[in-house]
């Protein structure tokens, strides 16, 4: 399986541009444009990619399958007072189709990989932040030597 080019997700939402004139639909492509833009310029935190990746994929709850599954649901529901101009069996088949794309994505939707990403993420942050604070006097003194050296070089900092 290849890996799929950072110009790939760049197409897709490129693929999307003109249907602006569909209620919220610039907002959510703005959404998913503003996110690879701070991932590819290391705006994402550890925290922030980790929760991310939940919010895409998440077996354990609600996530953004489950939330498009939901919206195509109340597009092809009663809650969508358009489809009233429809003849009764068209609009009652519309609607059956919505609610087999909710079980279907429910059923169906592969949400593992990236819940184990955002897993690898947690524990290695975890294991960084225990190096950090198990550090013994001599190596903690070192660590404040090469920082205050640092600061000390620094030209952007108040003197």
């Amino acid at each position: 399986m290849g890996r799929p080019a950072v110009s790939d997700l760049h197409d897709a939402l490129d693929d999307m541009t003109g249907l602006d004139w569909i209620p919220g639909m610039s907002k959510i492509l703005a959404g998913f444009r503003e996110a690879a833009h701070a991932a590819e310029n290391g705006q994402f935190t550890l925290d922030a990619t980790q929760t991310g990746l939940t919010v895409l994929a998440n077996p354990e709850g609600t996530d953004l399958p489950n939330l498009i599954s939901l919206l195509v649901a109340h597009l092809t529901g009663d809650t969508n007072t358009t489809l009233a101009q429809l003849d009764d069996p068209t609009r009652k088949t519309v609607q059956l189709h919505g609610e087999h794309h909710v079980h279907a994505t429910a059923d169906y939707t592969p949400r593992d990989h990236p819940n184990e990403a955002a897993a690898l993420i947690y524990e290695a942050a975890e294991r960084r932040a225990q190096a950090m604070t198990h550090l013994d006097d001599d190596e903690r003194k070192e660590l404040s030597d090469k920082v205050r050296k640092v600061n000390k070089q620094s030209e952007s900092r108040p003197r």
